[in-house]
């Protein structure tokens, strides 16, 4: 896939937004970070990344990384405890940097009962499939805070 593909998945991720859950990401009171392994040659990056970056903007307090499976090495694959990086292999961190969930390659409901990948998926079409699975850790971390904070008043 070319850059023209990467800009129709762009243009798609913002027809593809939801108002309601970009309100919710611009009131995270936390800090969080997600780091993307990522490869310009990957349709599945082609597809997913314009939705993460949706979650990255949205949020004020939420900063993207992106490198590469080379530059992520055994280092990363040890630290996330996998044995081969799938692409996107995207990690929603605290700002300890603490994992608090992961996004690999598609959306969970990307493939069909046999495992195959759908039509839906291929055109694009599933962007806010990819936001809300990133979104989701985000809004289960700010919960868990904010229990805490009422634990400890």
């Amino acid at each position: 896939m070319s850059g023209r593909w990467l800009r129709y998945f762009e243009a798609l991720a913002g027809q593809a937004e939801d108002k309601t859950l970009s309100e919710r990401l611009s009131a995270l009171q936390g800090s969080y970070n997600i780091l993307v392994v990522a490869e310009m040659w990957c349709p599945d990056c082609h597809r997913n990344l314009p939705a993460i970056r949706a979650v990255a903007r949205s949020a004020p307090h939420v900063s993207l990384g992106l490198i590469t499976r080379e530059d992520a090495g055994n280092e990363f694959s040890a630290f996330f405890g996998i044995d081969k990086i799938h692409i996107p292999f995207a990690a929603v961190l605290n700002s300890n940097f603490e994992l608090l969930g992961k996004f690999i390659e598609r959306p969970r409901n990307a493939n069909d009962a046999q495992g195959n990948m759908t039509d839906r998926y291929r055109k694009g079409e599933m962007l806010l499939d990819t936001t809300r699975e990133i979104a989701a850790v985000l809004f289960r971390a700010e919960e868990a805070a904010a229990h805490c904070r009422r634990q400890n008043s």
